[in-house]
């Protein structure tokens, strides 16, 4: 009897192969996962010297927006900047708070450092604004910007009669 040792190009039958997750499984299975990498990072980085909230990016102003009968207002915690450091722009329904300003130090050896601070800010307004007639205004570190609404954002009061 001779029995051939050199490998054959039949394909074995197999049988259909079911999903190894059912569907209504995978969302449970991907937060577990999830949580599970999110434990992992943590335990990870415990220990490392972290930056105090919101100054990953220098600081994070206080932005309070105030909706008026006849305008919004937006006052923005700036402090350190300059007039004309702001560029503030009304684009669509958002508006849009730039400052920017770079400053340098000469060391005692003669090296000079420079720092550059940079804030960007955008502000969903809550009503039609007049483009032409916004104003703003710069003192002791707070900015506030006044933009008049157009006679169709205005609030108009609606009288409710009895039955």
């Amino acid at each position: 009897m001779t029995t051939a040792i050199a490998p054959t190009n039949k394909k074995a039958a197999t049988p259909a192969a079911e999903p190894p997750v059912a569907p209504r499984q995978a969302p449970t299975l991907i937060e577990a996962l999830r949580d599970e990498f999110d434990r992992l990072l943590e335990r990870f980085v415990q220990g490392w010297p972290r930056l105090p909230e919101g100054e990953a990016n220098g600081w994070r102003w206080d932005v309070n927006v105030d909706d008026g009968d006849d305008a919004v207002t937006v006052r923005a915690e700036a402090p350190g900047f300059e007039v004309g450091d702001f560029d503030i722009q009304v684009a669509g329904d958002r508006l849009i708070l730039k400052a920017s300003r770079k400053t340098q130090e000469k060391g005692k050896d003669g090296t000079v450092r420079t720092t550059a601070q940079e804030f960007y800010e955008a502000v969903a307004l809550p009503a039609a604004v007049d483009r032409d007639k916004v104003e703003a205004k710069y003192r002791n570190g707070i900015l506030t910007v006044r933009l008049p609404k157009t006679a169709t954002g205005q609030a108009r009061k609606i009288a409710v009669k009895a039955d």
